[in-house]
């Protein structure tokens, strides 16, 4: 009997993992404003990460439409994190002002990922993956599926909002920094 329900069950899993890969390769495919796809980014990274020594620094921004947000800045020395830095804030809509209400810095490789608060310390190739395995996976047709580079081809946005949310819907990388060291 399990058999039978695995051969009436086959044709229908079939089924399902060909439009998720459908799903996927039409994200993964998605260009960005500076012309580059994430396999296009992805090659792009793996050239400028060997000529620039695997040494850069970014910062990962997290923004509320409420005005409370953080940034997070991530320095990496030859692929390893190296560095986090911390700092919240709330900008005020009345007069634009950002005031900081909490800040860290983690600076040696004990320290490194001991806050909860923040954006974990990945390097680009981690964020990479992430993208690839959790962002751009999901389905075009009940998401808008966004991926965006700098001008040389650097991911700075990979993620999704869900259609017909309205609010703090988007999950993903938000990049607002990024310089070689």
């Amino acid at each position: 009997m399990e058999k039978i329900y695995t051969l009436f069950f086959l044709p229908f899993l079939l089924f399902i993992s060909s439009c998720s890969l459908d799903s996927v390769r039409e994200n993964i495919f998605k260009e960005g404003e500076n012309g580059y796809n994430f396999r296009e980014s992805k090659a792009a990274w793996d050239d400028l990460k060997k000529k620039n020594g695997n040494s850069y620094e970014y910062t990962f921004l997290e923004e509320s439409w409420t005005g409370v947000g953080s940034e997070t800045t991530i320095i990496v020395e030859k692929g390893k994190v190296i560095g986090r830095y911390y700092e919240a804030f709330i900008i005020s809509d009345e007069n634009g002002i950002k005031t900081i209400t909490d800040t860290y810095e983690e600076t040696s490789r004990k320290e490194i990922g001991s806050h909860t608060a923040g954006a974990p310390p990945l390097s680009m190739d981690d964020l990479y993956k992430t993208c690839i395995s959790q962002y751009l996976t999901v389905d075009p047709d009940t998401n808008e599926v966004y991926f965006e580079t700098n001008e040389t081809g650097v991911m700075i946005l990979c993620g999704f909002s869900p259609y017909g949310c309205n609010d703090d819907c988007y999950v993903g990388i938000r990049i607002s920094k990024f310089t070689w060291k």
